[in-house]
């Protein structure tokens, strides 16, 4: 250890790569189901603050390089259904630059306070629109409220612990009147759907939505869910986006789309699939309910997937040859179910914290299989719990390559397992 250089370029690599992955620990402590890594990951994200603010430049750029591609390194893999394979690694070094200049960027000020607020204020920072770089997700383990609140605490307490001119016992106190402050002392209220439903389930590579010969063997797939769930007796079915890969009122002479209409009339059907309209193309949920049809179309699009934000004519002259951009629908799209008002998100949609500020209840549907094998799903289910936590909302998750799930509002450890018991002991005292 007496031989170590701590001022060794190397040296300051390795630490902001860990730092990167003690910021990034929500990611992997959610393959498993412990209380304790739960309870923990808070802290270990407080430790990786400390450690930044001891760091130099090197150290916040090479923090926000590692940060950009544990986070974000999966967003180069659909390339690869584009025949765009050797642009992988270039996608993922450019994304991993793009980050460590903006935590570059938070250094040139002077005081470290000001630095570490620049850092929290990177969450805010959309390069392209790109918005899932949000620190509030490392509030969405442990004690700390799901909220800008819980975020903004945990980075208080980050600077007082590093910051060496206040006495041991003043900065003891101010850390636990932060900790106080920052504490989820109860669960909020979400509704739930008041109806009998079924999320469904699919499992289907990218590669083998859109080929010609499977398109009729999956939309048969869908039909068959749809009887089983009018044999179970249930209310409403719920598939994940692009269920059917093709334009539902035209493709097989509307055959499904006429199908789903009458099955309609036993069960509230909601899928996604390609739409068009006076020759624009449009990704599209599809809300099929007594015979009645109500389409949505996707507003937010994902950047260089969904459409082009820049170099349009090259990259679909010399990249992306025949691409074709989908349209924009509505930027909040509402419906009613049994006199419940349903927010309608498709994938990238259900991340948007927009959607969250108007609504209780929100059915998205997703195809997680751009981005497989990779973390993205638990990325975006992050970001989902956080909204849900910080607006009181529940999200009823439909997903092709990944679970199906109900997301709500995170429940406080400090309740359950402080406050509750106690109440439970004083009943039984009484």
């Amino acid at each position: 250890m007496k031989k170590l250089n701590y001022n060794s370029s190397n040296f300051k690599i390795i630490k902001a790569f860990f730092i990167a992955f003690l910021i990034s620990n929500f990611i992997y402590i959610s393959f498993f189901e412990n209380i304790f890594l739960e309870f923990l990951s808070p802290f270990l994200s407080i430790y990786a603050l400390v450690l930044l603010l001891r760091g130099d430049a090197k150290v916040y750029f090479f923090t926000g390089f590692f940060i950009g591609l544990l986070w974000f390194y999966w967003i180069a893999f659909s390339s690869v259904y584009f025949n765009l394979s050797w642009i992988i690694p270039f996608e993922m070094i450019g994304i991993a630059l793009v980050y460590g200049f903006l935590f570059r960027l938070c250094y040139i000020f002077k005081f470290d306070l000001l630095r570490l607020a620049a850092v929290f204020c990177l969450s805010f920072v959309h390069p392209l629109g790109f918005d899932w770089l949000n620190f509030g997700l490392l509030t969405i383990y442990g004690s700390f409220d799901a909220s800008y609140r819980g975020v903004i605490c945990l980075f208080l307490i980050a600077y007082f612990y590093y910051e060496g001119y206040i006495s041991r016992y003043y900065k003891i106190a101010i850390i636990l009147f932060l900790f106080c402050l920052g504490l989820q002392s109860r669960d909020k209220d979400a509704q739930k759907l008041n109806l009998d439903y079924k999320l469904i389930n699919t499992n289907i590579s990218q590669d083998q939505k859109h080929l010609a010969q499977n398109l009729q063997s999956h939309s048969d797939d869908v039909i068959n869910e749809v009887f089983k769930a009018i044999t179970e007796g249930k209310e409403l079915v719920i598939f994940p986006e692009s269920s059917f890969a093709f334009d539902l009122k035209t493709s097989f002479n509307s055959m499904y789309y006429e199908l789903l209409k009458e099955l309609s009339k036993n069960i509230i059907i909601i899928l996604g699939a390609l739409s068009s309209e006076e020759g624009k193309v449009y990704n599209s949920t599809y809300v099929f309910n007594k015979g009645m049809v109500k389409v949505m179309h996707k507003h937010y699009l994902v950047p260089f997937s969904e459409e082009m934000p820049f170099f349009k004519d090259f990259i679909s002259t010399y990249l992306l040859k025949g691409f074709g951009e989908f349209q924009r629908g509505e930027k909040l799209n509402q419906y009613k179910i049994k006199d419940q008002i349903i927010t309608n998100a498709i994938c990238y949609e259900a991340t948007k914290e927009e959607l969250y500020k108007s609504s209780k209840i929100i059915i998205a549907i997703s195809n997680n299989a751009w981005f497989k094998p990779s973390s993205q799903h638990i990325l975006q289910k992050a970001l989902i719990k956080f909204y849900a936590s910080k607006y009181g909302v529940r999200i009823y998750h439909a997903t092709n390559a990944k679970e199906s799930g109900v997301i709500g509002p995170k429940s406080s450890l400090f309740k359950h397992y402080i406050l509750d018991p106690i109440k439970k002991l004083s009943k039984n005292i009484v």
